[in-house]
């Protein structure tokens, strides 16, 4: 389906659905403008991720809870809607509606718990617990599941279990932590690997109360006071935990994943991210960095950290050390693919690829095997072991929507490739891989445009986060030429040209139609992209590169695997048996191409794909030259030799007759050529011998007894000639071969003999033929057309009426493809055409004019003549004359039968008449326009002349016009063209008497200057449009510099000047920035030179990082030097500005980093647990670092230190914010009485100094 189908179709759907909803509206409007809004609200609700609403897994169950709720609501008491019974029962449609509610709440929370409490598809074979060991965490496990399904309900929701059995749920919860808290190292790791830690981290919450920060504390436990003792596959464990939990859903997520990430080194962080990324899920390292986190700060922290990782890991290569050892046996390269048209085929099915040269989503021949032998690279194992995790990733233009929607479709796809078999175990995918997906705007604007630019830098983008995250590993993209692949590529080299390695593309259409195809600008920059159309190929290119990227062995592994993945396509994915050999001879020219490097390599050749062999030995077949009989058979060519059956046709008929017979008296069913050859043909037809054949019968042939069988000297040698020709040109079509002893003869010219009952003239057929081979008639007649036949002997039965019989000694052998072989086909004489009227002889009689026989011609009879429609007035048959009288014009026309043609008296002929009658009477009644002298036959023809405009002031002429025509005198080469001359006057010049000279030119030179005064004139309307418009501008651009466009830097800015930065020699401030080498001027503040000044160093971006006031952290209460206590709600990592937000004011601020004074518990105005309930921070006292908390309840103050109380707003609360439901649970269960909370409302300041009477009034206080 090409995209002119697909658009159609989707314009037919969108067409179809709103003419639906314009006829269920007139029906329903209320019902119908409801739907609508819940329909635009889901919308909303799926197009954006990153709003509120997603932000922990209980805020979405409560939207579908409350969508379903209103679905119902309108569904059951809309006045107009089908099942509008809760009209006449409101209390069923209330049940129905709180049915459907709890139903959608349930089967949300089901989905859920399903998912996150599926297996991680991590490798558990790192462990090294002992066996006394495992027993042991076994039954810390089985403890640690009761205490799970304890605080699990499945028809309860969370929020109201934790409100009615809190005491409980506290207890269990605490027990589970304990559990993690006791185990020791080994049993810990056994723990993390085998629980079902995301459904922990989900149900575990923070309460509202003392100590009961449960969900806070666990986490802590394994990201922090742990985290040293777990091994790399159980931070992995972790990793997906949060991510499964959504890291908005606490505010201290994202630094738990910082922690983790930072306290994890070199070899350890890679397998950590590869891990991350190898757990068949969307849950990715890059999705984590990237959309995860929130926070810039934090995510330049991880960035940085993976660059100084890498660093180190390059220095223990340069260096050789002991760990450079253990790199050097693994490739550390990341192999990046599409999907589409290079890993499996998308047979042209829009807008998925352009290949059609396999089925749909047949896997391509060896692509699998080329991404494990690059994993493996050149000098790591020879075999992949099966408890490795690889470097396979895929970057798809398909679009993410929402969550995983489109990647589990993706992720199904590999998981079924994984589980493929083979001959050797080796045709499935070697590991799991991660997937890069696109995005909905970038696909939309290729499907609405038909531009690929958006596609491929979409794909470049995330390659740009994938090689932040990989800065260690080299990289190598696989891709097609169908879309945007290629320019994106291209793009990856500008912008990475160290870490792209190589890159492949897979043809698919034709090069130069290749999106972004530029061969020269590609050879200035250094881009060698490979072009290949079979994998073998392109690992015979990874094999010859310098250094290679694969080794010998692992390239004659490629083509095995490729041989039998073309094995394992299935039949039914083949659309003929033509494209099947068009794809095995391709990948077999491939293994040939390999094939000649490893032999002059010393390396064993791996064998070719070999044909199935369709048409058995003796077995009749058609083909391009006849009906045949299969000989033998090559494999690996597919080639057949074929025995052809070159009889007269009425003889195969015969033949085919009389076997036919034979078989149904179950007599002997092969067909014997014995039979054939007693056969007697009613026409005799020529038939080529073999070189073999021929000196055979020379050899051995005598007289024949009785009459001999003659045909006449031009007969046979024009038969012989054409017969000839046909052979060689369908042999030429059809890729046939014949065999070097079965070569087609020339044909010798016969000598005349005589005989009884023979015409005059006639030729005898010569029994003493020579043999083949150069002679002296040969060489003095070369182009002469020699005529050989073969052998014919006489029965010496003859009867009145009836030839000779023949017999046909001398078969002919070829050889032909399996593609031009068909199933055979029993011989038939040709029948004659049979006569009658068609079926829809209504609209046109038999289809065609009938010519007339006999006395068919009736008068009033319409014909049609040479000389137009008539109408037949008289017939003479003896004469065969037809008198007719025109139609259109007056007269009459006596005309032979032969050339008079009877209309059919159908309908649509009829109305065909009618209006070719019509045509031509408009035809003849219009006056035919004189046309009038044109250029150059007239004077007064502008022309620009290379001395100034002219005036055509002698022209050419017009008798010459029967000659030639004006626009092809310039082409003409005769030689009155050449001398033929015309005067032309230059208008721009003139003499002193007023008077202009006169130029005299050729015809050819005056055509030339007339086009270009053509094409001068055909500007003219479009610059008059715009003349003043030009004007305008003029104007302005006078007025105006014109400003040079602005060369783009080298190197980009990130730090701005002025900003807070932390280097290797302390703190600084950014002075300037250099865009030639990328380099910033910095002041270190923290040191002082005699003269009271600060030093000057320069450093790049990589070896500085944003400043971070001293113990603070995003999210968290921090007291400034104005007094003001508030969170700390960012830091912009490009100035090292910190935005705190003072809750007790309702004010921002932006501070330097040493405005900042210390970090605090808790904040003015802020939420927090005590041993005696909950209460508000009403005032801190830096002196004695002393909290003044109002409890809530009763009139109590309390003043209290800092570790005696928790900050509920630490973790986000379950049933608090927009989508909490706590208000209503203590609306029903308790009497609340808070009446505190007065917030006072203040402007947002950019400044660092906040001045106002709030402020005042809260210095007072303390």
């Amino acid at each position: 389906m090409d995209r002119g189908a697909a658009m159609l179709i989707l314009l037919g759907l969108l067409v179809g659905m709103v003419l639906l909803f314009l006829a269920i509206f007139a029906v329903a409007p209320i019902f119908c403008s409801c739907i609508i809004s819940l329909i635009y609200t889901l919308y909303l609700f799926i197009a954006n991720e990153a709003s509120g609403i997603h932000h922990a897994q209980e805020f979405e169950n409560r939207f579908w809870t409350v969508l379903a709720v209103m679905f119902s609501t309108a569904l059951f008491f809309a006045k107009d809607s089908p099942l509008a019974f809760g009209q006449w029962s409101p209390s069923l449609g209330f049940v129905c509606v709180f049915t459907l509610g709890y139903c959608m709440h349930a089967w949300d929370r089901y989905s859920h718990r399903k998912e996150i409490s599926r297996g991680y598809g991590l490798i558990r074979g790192t462990s090294a617990a002992s066996s006394l060991v495992r027993l042991q965490a076994a039954g810390q496990l089985a403890e640690l599941n009761s205490c799970l399904s304890d605080i699990d309900q499945l028809l309860i929701p969370s929020t109201i279990n934790n409100f009615i059995n809190q005491r409980f749920i506290l207890q269990k919860e605490r027990e589970i932590i304990s559990i993690f808290e006791e185990a020791d190292k080994k049993a810990l790791n056994y723990l993390v690997a085998h629980a079902k830690l995301g459904l922990l981290f989900y149900k575990m919450k923070d309460h509202r109360s003392f100590h009961g920060q449960h969900r806070t504390e666990f986490i802590e436990l394994l990201t922090v006071e742990r985290l040293s003792a777990l091994t790399v596959p159980s931070r992995v464990v972790v990793l997906h935990a949060l991510q499964m939990m959504k890291l908005p859903a606490n505010a201290k997520a994202e630094y738990w994943v910082r922690n983790i990430i930072l306290n994890t080194h070199q070899d350890d962080l890679s397998e950590l991210k590869t891990l991350t990324d190898a757990k068949g899920d969307y849950f990715s390292m890059t999705k984590l960095i990237f959309d995860g986190i929130r926070s810039e700060t934090v995510r330049q922290d991880i960035l940085t950290h993976f660059r100084k990782e890498a660093a180190i890991q390059e220095a223990h290569m340069a260096m050789g050390t002991k760990k450079a050892k253990l790199r050097g046996l693994k490739a550390w390269t990341k192999v990046l693919s599409d999907v589409d048209d290079t890993l499996t085929c998308s047979a042209g099915s829009y807008p998925a690829g352009v290949d059609k040269r396999f089925g749909k989503k047949v896997v391509y021949p060896g692509v699998l095997a080329f991404y494990r032998e690059l994993d493996l690279g050149s000098n790591g194992l020879y075999e992949w072991p099966e408890s490795s995790v690889g470097n396979l990733v895929f970057l798809s233009a398909r679009p993410h929507i929402y969550k995983d929607v489109s990647e589990r479709q993706n992720f199904a796809k590999f998981e079924k490739l994984r589980m493929r078999g083979g001959a050797d175990g080796r045709a499935g995918m070697h590991t799991v891989p991660s997937l890069l997906a696109g995005d909905v705007a970038s696909g939309r604007e290729y499907i609405v445009t038909n531009d690929m630019e958006p596609l491929a830098l979409k794909k470049f983008e995330n390659f740009k986060q994938y090689v932040s995250v990989y800065p260690e590993f080299k990289h190598v993209f696989i891709c097609d030429n169908g879309q945007g692949d290629v320019r994106a590529g291209e793009l990856m080299f500008d912008a990475f040209p160290k870490h792209l390695e190589a890159l492949y593309v897979h043809v698919v259409k034709d090069i130069d139609k290749t999106h972004g195809y530029d061969q020269l600008t590609w050879s200035k920059k250094g881009l060698k992209p490979c072009f290949f159309r079979t994998y073998p190929e392109a690992a015979l290119d990874a094999a010859l590169r310098k250094p290679p990227l694969i080794r010998l062995e692992g390239l004659q592994r490629i083509c095995q695997d490729a041989i039998n993945d073309f094995y394992m396509i299935q039949t039914n994915k083949w659309g003929d048996m033509k494209q099947k050999a068009d794809r095995r001879a391709e990948l077999n020219q491939g293994l040939w191409r390999v094939n000649q490097f490893l032999s002059s390599s010393g390396y064993q050749k791996v064998p070719f794909i070999e044909a199935e062999e369709l048409w058995k030995n003796g077995e009749m077949v058609q083909t391009p030259y006849g009906r045949g009989t299969i000989l033998s058979f090559d494999s690996v060519r597919d080639m057949y030799e074929v025995e052809l059956d070159w009889r007269p046709l009425d003889v195969q008929v015969s033949d085919y007759e009389k076997n036919d017979k034979q078989a149904t008296d179950k007599s002997d069913p092969i067909l014997s050529r014995s039979n054939a050859h007693d056969a007697v043909p009613s026409v005799l037809e020529t038939v080529l011998e073999t070189a073999e054949e021929m000196k055979e019968e020379n050899m051995n042939s005598t007289t024949g007894s009785g009459d001999d069988v003659i045909v006449r000297e031009a007969t046979i040698t024009e038969a012989g000639t054409s017969l000839v020709a046909i052979v060689e040109e369908a042999a030429h079509k059809v890729g046939a071969e014949i065999s070097p002893s079965h070569e087609l003869a020339p044909l010798k010219s016969l000598s005349t003999v005589s005989g009884d009952s023979l015409d005059t003239g006639t030729l005898p057929l010569s029994s003493d033929l020579p043999a083949p081979g150069p002679s002296s008639a040969d060489k003095e007649e070369p182009c002469e057309t020699e005529s050989r036949v073969s052998q014919l002997r006489a029965d010496g039965k003859k009867s009145s009426g009836k030839s000779a019989s023949l017999v046909w000694s001398h078969p002919v052998r070829a050889k032909l493809q399996g593609t031009c072989i068909s199933k055979f086909s029993p011989p038939s004489l040709p029948a004659p055409p049979k006569e009658g009227r068609s079926i829809f002889s209504f609209w046109g009689g038999a289809g065609e004019s009938v010519k007339q026989k006999g006395d068919e011609f009736k008068r009033g009879d319409r014909c049609t003549t040479p000389f137009g429609p008539a109408k037949v007035i008289e017939y003479q048959k003896k004469k065969s004359i037809v008198v007719v009288e025109m139609i259109g014009w007056k007269a009459h026309a006596y005309l032979q039968k032969d050339s008079v043609e009877k209309l059919s008296k159908g309908l649509w002929d009829s109305l065909l008449r009618r209006l070719h009658l019509a045509e031509s009477n408009a035809a003849t009644m219009k006056p035919k326009p004189i046309k009038e002298l044109e250029f150059p036959y007239v004077k007064g023809t502008v022309v620009l002349t290379p001395y100034g405009e002219g005036v055509v002031s002698r022209p050419m002429s017009p008798v010459s016009r029967a000659v030639k025509a004006p626009n092809s005198a310039r082409d003409d080469n005769s030689s009155d063209s050449k001398t033929a001359t015309i005067g032309i006057s230059l208008n721009s010049w003139e003499f002193a008497g007023a008077s202009s000279p006169t130029l005299y030119c050729s015809l050819n030179t005056a055509c030339e200057w007339k086009k270009k005064k053509d094409e001068q004139v055909g500007t003219t309307s479009l610059l008059s449009k715009v003349g003043s418009l030009l004007k305008r501008m003029t104007s302005q651009a006078e007025s105006t510099p014109v400003q040079a466009v602005p060369k783009k830097p080298r190197f980009e800015r990130y730090y701005k000047d002025g900003a807070s930065v932390t280097t290797p020699f302390g703190n600084g401030h950014i002075r300037r920035f250099r865009s030639s080498d990328g380099f910033y001027e910095v002041i270190l503040i923290g040191w002082k030179l005699k003269g009271g000044k600060h030093p000057v160093a320069f450093f790049q971006k990589d070896a500085m990082s944003y400043r971070l006031s001293s113990g603070c952290q995003e999210g968290y209460p921090v007291l400034t030097k104005m007094g003001l206590s508030g969170t700390l709600a960012s830091v912009e990592p490009t100035t090292g500005v910190h935005v705190v937000t003072i809750l007790s004011l309702s004010m921002v601020c932006y501070l330097q980093p040493d405005e900042i004074a210390q970090p605090l518990k808790a904040a003015v105005g802020e939420d927090v647990a005590t041993p005696y309930g909950e209460g508000k921070v009403c005032n801190y006292r830096s002196q004695d670092d002393m909290y003044r908390i109002a409890l809530t309840g009763c009139d109590a103050m309390l003043y209290a230190k800092g570790e005696t109380f928790d900050r509920i707003t630490d973790g986000m609360k379950d049933g608090e914010g927009p989508f909490g439901m706590s208000w209503l649970l203590r609306y029903i269960f308790f009497t609340s009485d808070d009446k505190h909370g007065v917030v006072v409302g203040s402007t947002r300041s950019r400044s660092n100094s906040v001045a106002s009477h709030s402020i005042v009034s809260h210095k007072s206080e303390q």
